[in-house]
């Protein structure tokens, strides 16, 4: 004599095989899976509101705790660091960029070899560079764009001012469409 214990159900298969239930029924499978989507939409939601800042701590031109973003309407897009010319011009992608505002030694006077040197620290050959254009100087200088550039979330022209390897250019104060920025300085 066979001993069932508790109700049991016939395989619909074979009827002289028990059905054996497998898994969860599909209720609390759905709880689940709503749990584990309120945790992942959470997440996101976290993480896109976290504060981003440079890596390098230095100067941003920016508010404490946001990205670097393009201002005004000229030319704005992201590319490599290819090639540092001198301390104030540097190739980004295939654009020549003329640092807005402010000014290195030239090669042969004091101060080029820190002030190349700085710059290439801050942005080094194959560093990620975001490129603002400036508005007021959308005709750039001698072939190439004049912008203000950022690596790693710092702003390269506010970091050469606060560093002393550049001067401000107060000449284009009155064009430039970054002259209203507290790290220029422009009267």
């Amino acid at each position: 004599m066979k001993v069932v214990w508790g109700p049991q159900r016939l395989n619909p298969v074979n009827p002289s095989v028990p059905r054996v239930k497998r898994g969860m029924s599909k209720g609390p499978a759905i709880a689940v899976i709503a749990v584990l989507a309120a945790i992942l939409v959470s997440a996101i939601f976290v993480y896109s509101s976290w504060p981003r800042t440079g890596l390098s701590g230095g100067p941003s031109g920016n508010p404490p705790g946001s990205a670097p973003q393009c201002k005004g309407t000229a030319a704005c897009f992201s590319d490599s660091v290819t090639y540092i010319v001198d301390g104030d011009t540097l190739d980004i992608g295939s654009t020549t960029i003329r640092l807005a505002l402010v000014n290195t030694p030239e090669g042969g006077e004091p101060g080029y070899s820190e002030a190349k040197q700085f710059t290439a620290q801050t942005c080094p050959v194959g560093s990620h560079a975001l490129v603002d254009e400036d508005d007021g100087q959308t005709g750039g200088s001698y072939g190439r764009m004049v912008a203000v550039v950022y690596c790693g979330g710092v702003n390269l022209n506010a970091a050469l001012l606060s560093s002393g390897n550049a001067v401000l250019v107060t000449y284009y104060c009155s064009v430039s469409e970054f002259a209203t920025d507290p790290w220029t300085g422009c009267p």
